[in-house]
């Protein structure tokens, strides 16, 4: 269905939430390491966990879940998990 005037552009649906918007997931570790190289000095933890802005750019990567939200709260975003 199509709504008239509702069409965005792509820069217009990558800013959508920037500054308000904080996207997290989970990642296993060797797929965090393919995604992010420079992940290689954090420790053995299997699971690693990662916060995102809502253009995409990394904020925090860790292998503690709670310090994303402690990230999120600093940078004021709402937090929604990402799938």
């Amino acid at each position: 269905m199509k709504i008239p005037g509702a069409e965005l552009s792509l820069e217009s649906l990558a800013a959508f939430g920037t500054g308000h918007l904080g996207y997290f997931r989970e990642f296993e570790r060797t797929e965090a390491l393919r995604h992010f190289p420079d992940a290689a000095g954090l420790k053995t933890s299997e699971k690693l966990w990662a916060l995102f802005g809502a253009d995409g750019a990394l904020l925090l990567l860790t292998e503690n879940r709670t310090s994303v939200f402690f990230k999120a709260m600093e940078d004021d975003l709402k937090t929604v998990t990402l799938h």
